[in-house]
C-alpha cells in the first residue's frame, strides 16, 4: 500500500521542463546571420518575440556594396506556422524599411524565410537594398 501511494504522488508532481523560450539561429546564402526567439503556448509557436535580428547582410547602395545589421522592435504573430513583419526606422539619411517572412517546419526545429532591408542608411549610404534575401535557421539549446 505504501508503494502505491508513493507512485501516485510521483505521478502527481509535474516533471520539470527544459523547453524555456525556443531560440533560432541561422544564415542567409551570403554569410549574414539571423536570430530570434519564439513564444510558445502548449507546444505551439504563437509569436516571434521582439528582437528578430540580422547581422552582416550584404546590401547594394548607390555608393557601392556594404553590410547591414538591425532588429525588429515589435513581435510577429505566428499563424499556421507562418509569420511576417514590416519595420520602419528613421535614420539621418532617411527611412529604412525591413520586411521579413518566415515559416516553421512541422516539427518546429527549423525555420526558413526571406528578409529585405532597403532605404537610405547613415553615413551617406543612399538607395540601399539587400534584395529579397533567403535565410534558414535551426532551433538551438537555450
Amino acid at each position: 500500500m505504501v508503494i502505491c501511494a508513493g507512485m501516485i504522488v510521483a505521478l502527481a508532481i509535474p516533471a520539470p521542463t527544459a523547453a524555456g523560450v525556443p531560440q533560432f539561429q541561422g544564415r542567409d546564402r551570403d554569410g549574414g546571420t539571423v536570430s530570434f526567439k519564439v513564444k510558445a503556448w502548449h507546444g505551439h509557436f504563437k509569436k516571434v518575440a521582439a528582437g528578430f535580428a540580422w547581422k552582416n547582410l550584404n546590401v547594394d547602395c548607390h555608393e557601392g556594396w556594404s553590410q547591414t545589421n538591425g532588429s525588429f522592435t515589435r513581435r510577429m504573430r505566428v499563424h499556421h506556422r507562418k509569420f511576417h513583419g514590416v519595420g520602419r526606422t528613421d535614420t539621418q539619411g532617411g527611412q529604412v524599411i525591413a520586411r521579413v517572412t518566415g515559416r516553421f517546419t512541422r516539427r518546429g526545429d527549423k525555420a526558413h524565410g526571406t528578409i529585405r532591408v532597403h532605404g537610405n542608411f547613415n553615413m551617406g549610404a543612399t538607395n540601399c537594398d539587400t534584395g529579397r534575401d533567403h535565410w534558414k535557421a535551426h532551433r538551438v539549446a537555450a
